[in-house]
């Protein structure tokens, strides 16, 4: 038996799983290039009563908000769902067909007939067989009465034992706005996951949140991974990258163009948006109005060469409205100075990646 399990991005919903439960126990997971590599002897590890506590993981009895019924509300499903989970160290095995991750472990037939030997775990074995509401609220079907609408319509999609394990954690990966809506940013790569969202998670914590938009949350997260690496992010990593917008009766997805994306992830442009640190500029780079960077930078060059009693009040207007940084305001020739390297640099970039295209 191999101790390790390897994990490759797939879905939106089985990546948030995956996600999900790396968050909670982060030492039984090795990243490598896109994938992920699972200990096994996680399964050794997990507090099982923390999937009955809603402080904790979640609370599975009953008409829980993101997993209806998947423990009947009686919770006589509550032992055959511990015995699954236990069984896995052992008997999980690669094997079978996955509709929603494609790489399929089930749990060998031993495991599988001592739980359905008694109804309570037949009928807990047959509820999660398949996709259904006991797995999302919004995109499950109810049990065999309509088509479910994430995947192609159809109501009769296959998963494996793991993903079902993986899925009860995806509720944990999202990140609260302040409008109740919840989001989770999705990319072809483990890792930029993971980081993505821990760092939006911060960085929502640290922010007026209230006043950002979902653009700029993706943007500010993209630029600060992107300025903590030690390598560039690849082009084809930023342009794959998406945020999930869940409310309480729908999915929308939303991501950055292409041209943006390949900029912000540039090392250079993002150390350089950093410190600016100005909502203002950034849209006007996510606008992709990259010619008003030099026409910023003149006002506050030519307002910052003034006398103080030369400041009048559209001046002071145009400050207030523009920056918000006291920083910034203290020191306009230097922001100005910002501005026109940031625009420099995304105007080289640019006829770069002309030139590339071209030659394509």
């Amino acid at each position: 038996m191999n101790d390790k399990i390897i994990l490759y991005p797939s879905n939106w919903l089985y990546n948030a799983g995956v996600v999900g439960l790396i968050q909670t126990q982060p030492d039984f997971f090795e990243f490598e290039d896109n994938l992920v590599i699972m200990d096994r002897h996680i399964f050794q590890n997990i507090d099982i009563e923390n999937y009955f506590d809603q402080a904790k993981i979640i609370n599975l009895k009953g008409n829980n908000k993101f997993y209806p019924n998947f423990i009947d509300t009686d919770g006589n499903q509550k032992e055959f769902f511990i015995k699954f989970v236990e069984s896995f160290f052992d008997h999980l095995n690669q094997s079978g067909n996955c509709h929603i991750c494609g790489n399929a472990y089930n749990l060998d037939n031993t495991a599988l007939q001592k739980l359905i030997s008694k109804d309570a775990g037949r009928q807990f074995i047959e509820k999660i067989k398949k996709f259904e509401m006991v797995y999302n609220r919004l995109l499950g079907p109810s049990l065999n009465k309509f088509p479910n609408g994430a995947w192609n319509l159809d109501q009769s999609l296959d998963i494996c034992n793991l993903c079902t394990f993986l899925l009860i954690h995806h509720h944990l990966s999202y990140t609260k706005l302040s409008d109740r809506s919840e989001i989770f940013i999705n990319a072809p790569s483990f890792k930029l996951m993971y980081e993505l969202n821990r760092l939006i998670r911060s960085l929502y914590g640290q922010s007026n949140a209230s006043k950002t938009s979902v653009r700029e949350l993706l943007a500010i997260s993209i630029i600060e991974y992107s300025r903590r690496l030690s390598t560039l992010l690849s082009e084809w990593l930023a342009l794959n990258i998406e945020v999930v917008i869940k409310t309480d009766n729908k999915i929308d997805f939303f991501s950055l163009p292409a041209e943006v994306s390949n900029l912000i992830s540039d090392r250079d442009i993002s150390a350089l948006l950093a410190a600016i640190g100005e909502s203002k500029i950034l849209n006007l780079v996510l606008d992709q109005k990259y010619s008003d960077l030099i026409d910023y930078g003149y006002k506050f060059l030519r307002i910052g060469l003034k006398d103080k009693n030369e400041i009048n009040e559209a001046d002071r207007g145009f400050i207030y409205n523009t920056i918000k940084m006291e920083r910034n305001r203290k020191n306009l020739s230097a922001l100005a100075d910002q501005l026109f390297k940031l625009y420099s640099i995304i105007e080289e970039k640019l006829k770069e990646n002309q030139k590339w295209n071209y030659r394509n």
